[in-house]
Formats: structure tokens, sequence, C-alpha cells
């Protein structure tokens, strides 16, 4: 595996040896019932099959072998090991536990920066790996946003050369999708690089023009129809506009609460109502004369899709996307509820998310886009660790470790 980074995560189990006997048509065949019986044990102790899981990092170890890896700090993987080695009997162990924590399945935990040494030991088998930990740069975030951001590297190089207009906007008023495009080498904007969910006229008088426009007008707060304010206001065309769901007034915590739960589905009187983070990005980054195109199209017409809407709490007055320093969301993470360590005895069935509860930025329960990672063999006496975690709409992510004990 050399100096391979790892860097996915996820839940892996391995297959027992077939009998070398059989010819091979017989123990291919046997090899196949073999592997979809063991998915469906898996699937039943740990009861994974209607989760959303990934695979998690494997690090294959071979019989006398010796390597040497990087990886990052909090990086979680796996040691697999070859199909003749029983995993019952395999006994994993790091020459640091403060660096590299290793549990009776062969999940392995970046815990701390340094260097160790995992040692695999089995009837027949040995092996060890040095894994050198290293803290890499954490991303800063620069604002908070379902939008669905893509080929940040060509905008950064047109952002660098860009003598024209570094952005073209397009409105689908069908899906309530906002996508914003930069320019290919061609200078034609076909580049996608950020989409945003909004809310579109309702029709009839209040519909949102179709056409090709240009931003004309810019204004931090700005009086609307019926006696309310927009923030970070951009109008592209007359007295159409993106701005911020309407406030009451000109305070931050003074939204319309009703009307900002309606994102995603048409519900304005033309403008184009957008989150404060997703408003604000417009009006910082669209400079006047920007290309902005109404259509009319299905969801296929959407290069990055359409980002969720999240719902707040009707008492809430406060758009938790604003950066203001005074929103109550700041600093606010999704959350995980009921974690707590488990012991069973060996052979006992297990359940991972019983009595589990995940609940994103705003408490909306999201327990259904939970994911739990581990490798526990409920037939093999030891301790195991399981991670449960939560990515929500806003890529906020939190996570639960809890120590699972085969007696």
């Amino acid at each position: 595996m050399g100096n391979e980074k790892v860097t996915r995560r996820g839940t892996t189990f391995r297959q027992r040896k077939n009998n070398k006997k059989k010819i091979i048509s017989i123990a291919l065949i046997a090899l196949a019932i073999v592997l979809v019986s063991f998915v469906i044990i898996f699937v039943i102790k740990f009861k994974l099959g209607h989760k959303n899981t990934e695979k998690i990092t494997q690090l294959a170890l071979e019989n006398n072998q010796t390597a040497n890896i990087s990886v990052s700090l909090n990086d979680m993987f796996m040691i697999t090991l070859p199909e003749n080695v029983d995993l019952n009997k395999a006994v994993y162990s790091s020459s640091d536990e403060e660096v590299i924590r290793i549990d009776a399945g062969g999940r392995a935990d970046a815990l701390k920066t340094g260097k160790a040494q995992i040692t695999v030991k089995s009837s027949g088998f040995s092996s060890n790996c040095t894994i050198s930990v290293y803290k890499s740069d954490e991303e800063t975030k620069d604002e908070i946003t379902t939008a669905i951001k893509s080929n940040e590297d060509v905008l950064e190089k047109n952002k660098k050369n860009s003598k024209a207009g570094l952005y073209e906007i397009t409105v689908n008023r069908k899906t309530n999708t906002v996508t914003v495009f930069t320019y290919d080498k061609d200078k034609k904007y076909t580049v996608p690089v950020r989409a945003m969910v909004c809310s579109c006229g309702t029709g009839g008088s209040d519909i949102t023009p179709l056409g090709d426009y240009k931003v004309y007008f810019k204004k931090r707060w700005h009086l609307l129809y019926g006696d309310c304010y927009g923030q970070y206001v951009t109008g592209f065309e007359g007295p159409y506009l993106f701005h911020s769901v309407p406030y009451f007034t000109q305070n931050a915590d003074d939204l319309e609460t009703e009307e900002y739960n309606k994102l995603s589905s048409n519900a304005s009187q033309g403008c184009v109502r957008l989150s404060v983070a997703d408003a604000k990005w417009i009006y910082e980054n669209c400079e006047l004369d920007t290309a902005v195109k109404v259509v009319d199209e299905d969801e296929s017409f959407d290069p990055l899709g359409k980002p969720n809407a999240v719902k707040i709490n009707v008492q809430s007055k406060w758009d938790p996307t604003d950066p203001d320093s005074e929103n109550p969301y700041k600093g606010a993470m999704p959350t995980i509820k009921g974690a707590k360590d488990i012991t069973i005895k060996s052979g006992e069935e297990l359940d991972v998310y019983t009595g589990i509860k995940a609940y994103d930025t705003c408490s909306n329960d999201v327990t259904d886009k939970m994911k739990v990672y581990g490798n526990v063999i409920n037939d093999k006496k030891g301790e195991y660790y399981v991670t449960y975690s939560i990515t929500d709409d806003f890529c906020n992510t939190s996570t639960e470790d809890i120590k699972v004990t085969v007696e």
C-alpha cells in the first residue's frame, strides 16, 4: 500500500477459507454462497441493511509483510487479512494506543500525531505496519449554507486570470433552483460552480419573468412589497430581485419564519428568495452587468442538482445561515442522542441503532441520514469501537463513539 493516505470510512467484514479440495467451479459457487450468507448474517446482527453506510478504507496486510503508511489525525481505517486467516483468532495490538487505537475487529483510529506500529498475529500469520499520523490543514468554513459547490479549481483559476465577468446566473423557476456558472476555456459559461435552493414567484401577476437580464442594482437592506424587507438585495430586471426571505423590519432577528420554510417552493411575488448566506454570496460576488437567465426547465437542466431546504422552528426569528454575530444558530452543530457503551455475551445479537436519534443543526430529526462505522464480531470476545456520524444539509458533522464489549 506504500505511503497511500487513508481518508474514506465505513463498515467492513471478511470471509473464511473455502475447502481447497473442491474443484474450482464448485469452490467458486461455494464462495459466492458463503459471501451472500455472511452478508445476511452481518445485516441481521448489525441491522444495517436499510441504513446509509459506506465502506471503510481498508489496509490489506499479507503474511510477513511490513508496511508504512501515513494517515490524517482522526482518520479511521480497517485492517484486512488474507482469506485463509481465521479472524476469530486474529490478535491486533498497537505499540502506542494513544497514537493508534485498534480494537478486536481490526478497526484502527488515529487519535494523536506521531508514530505507532500495528502488529497482527493469528495461526500461521504475522504482519506489522508502521503508521505515521499527521495533522492535516483544517478547512475553515466561510459560510453556513446548503449550497452545492463544484469545480472550485476552475473557479480559482478564473479568479486569477479573469478580465471578463466571472459568473453567469441561471434561475430555474420550475425547480426553484439557482445555478451559477463560470466560463470554460472557450470563454463560454458552461462550468457550474454553485447551486442554491430558492423560491420564485407563485404565478399570475406574481410570476418571475422568463428571459435574459443583467444585474443592475444592489442594496444591503431594501423595502419589498407588503411593507417588509429583504437582506442582500441584487436587482436583475426592474422590480425583480434576488434577496433573502422577507423580514418584518430591518432587523436580523425579525424573520418571517413561515416564509423561510417555503424555500424550495414557489412563494414570492416574482422576486427570487434565497437564504441569507446565498443572497449574500450573489450580492458580494456577482458584479453589476452579470448575466441572469430565467428559464422553465425540469430538474435534468440543473447540473448540480437542487440543495435541500432546511426547516426551522416557527418560534425562531433568525435565518440559520445569517453570519450575524448575534445569530443564536452560530456555532450550533448536529447532535446524536442515546449513544452509550454496550456489553453483550458472545454470540448475542446486537442492534447498534436501538434508542439512537440524530438531529440536524436546526433540531430536525435526521436519524435516517445517520451512518454507523465499525466491525463487531459478536462471537469473538474483546472490545470494539462503533462510531455514529451525522452530516446535515449545512455540511456540519458530529460524531459519537461507543465501546462494544463482547464477553
